[in-house]
């Protein structure tokens, strides 16, 4: 059959239906001029002077996806011959697909939305679970650094940032009992700074006194001249007691200093109390009978004690001593001594003058002396009983005093089991 522009027009109906048999869909014939020959399409997708019907018309094949309604119709046109004679339209109604794809997009964004949402929410939880320990840690670090110590770290997490929390928490813990610590070093040196300068104006003063006293009768009898004996014993009695008492003070003084020293060895070893306490006391008989002062000794036998033996020793002659200086003549000085449990008690107990209330802490301070008429010899430096309670101290024990004005003292030393 020989095609040819007559033959297309004529033929258009059933060239159109047998070729959208063939297909399965709709073909429409054009001629050459775009006017549509058959109508075996829809209404809905007959789609005049589209893009592709166009370039068929010059010669060139194209499609074109056409939006009408709610319908997708792609169009195909093609030239028949090369001379033109006629357009061959194809129509494929791809709606559905076009639903389909588009309904799959709708799904894919609606999924990515939620997957970005649940990385947002994620991401967001996540990261506060690490950037609010870093800021307590950080606010924390902010606190310290102003001194205060005090800081309130709550992070229970068991990863880096709770070990983290947990090593900043105990450097802080370090840190506050190093500065402690360095607080207690620093009132204690002050402290001890208070008490050597108490203890060197004392001792000044006290080494200036009888000086000055030797001195001023020393030069009174070089300007006198042995003229007046009366004068020269009265000075020469003044210059040796000062003197003894300027020895006497010097001793008592190295003895202070080695019972404070901790570089002072003690040697310790077991001590039957019971022997030490009635020996002393049967020495210091003989000073008591000078003012008419018993001693008498309440001791059990085979009271042990661990320590120093001479140290004790030292420790009873004071306070047996002391006793004597300020007790009432014909009186009486108690010695007792008992273990309670683990624990030994050595209490002395006189009948004398007693010490006021308000000086019963200051007794044991370097060179404090209540009174000095208060005491029947003279010569003491008031350094006796600080002697004592560092040599108790050394001991691991403590010392107590009681006393009533009139009523005598009580003096109670405690030794523990543990004493070395």
């Amino acid at each position: 059959m020989d095609i040819n522009e007559a033959s297309i027009i004529s033929e258009a109906e059933n060239i159109s239906k047998q070729l959208s048999t063939q297909v399965g869909s709709t073909v429409d014939i054009y001629d050459k001029k775009g006017q549509r020959l058959s109508y075996g399409s829809a209404p809905n997708m007959a789609i005049n002077n589209s893009e592709d019907l166009v370039k068929a018309m010059n010669g060139g094949i194209s499609f074109t996806t056409n939006f009408t309604g709610d319908n997708v119709i792609v169009s195909l046109s093609y030239p028949i011959k090369e001379s033109i004679v006629g357009i061959v339209r194809y129509y494929k109604d791809y709606t559905e697909l076009y639903n389909y794809n588009q309904k799959f997009k709708r799904m894919t964004s609606l999924f990515a939305s939620v997957i970005f949402v649940f990385i947002f929410v994620t991401s967001y939880i996540f990261s506060g679970k690490i950037t609010k320990p870093i800021i307590k840690l950080a606010e924390a670090s902010e606190e310290v650094s102003k001194g205060n110590f005090n800081v309130d770290i709550d992070i229970s997490l068991q990863d880096e940032i709770g070990h983290l929390s947990s090593r900043f928490k105990m450097m802080v813990y370090k840190i506050s009992e190093q500065i402690d610590i360095i607080k207690q070093d620093r009132d204690m040196l002050k402290e001890v700074q208070m008490q050597n300068k108490f203890f060197f104006d004392n001792v000044t003063h006290e080494l200036k006194t009888p000086l000055t006293t030797i001195t001023g009768y020393a030069q009174a009898i070089e300007d006198l001249g042995i003229k007046d004996d009366e004068f020269t014993r009265k000075g020469l009695a003044c210059i040796i007691n000062e003197s003894n008492r300027l020895n006497n003070m010097v001793i008592e003084l190295i003895e202070l200093s080695k019972a404070s020293s901790k570089k002072f060895s003690y040697d310790f070893a077991d001590i039957n109390m019971s022997e030490l306490i009635k020996e002393t006391c049967e020495e210091m008989l003989i000073k008591g009978r000078k003012y008419n002062i018993a001693i008498k000794c309440h001791t059990p036998d085979n009271l042990y004690l661990t320590g120093d033996k001479d140290r004790l020793k030292e420790v009873m002659i004071n306070l047996i001593d002391n006793s004597i200086k300020y007790g009432n003549v014909n009186s009486v000085i108690h010695i007792y001594a008992d273990q309670q449990q683990n624990d030994v008690f050595i209490t002395v107990k006189d009948q004398g003058v007693g010490i006021p209330e308000e000086f019963i802490k200051k007794v044991f301070d370097p060179f404090f002396r209540i009174s000095k008429q208060s005491s029947r010899e003279s010569g003491s430096a008031g350094l006796g009983l600080a002697i004592v309670k560092e040599i108790v101290e050394r001991h691991n024990g403590n010392i107590e005093i009681i006393s009533r004005l009139n009523q005598g003292t009580e003096v109670i030393l405690r030794f523990g089991s543990d004493v070395i």
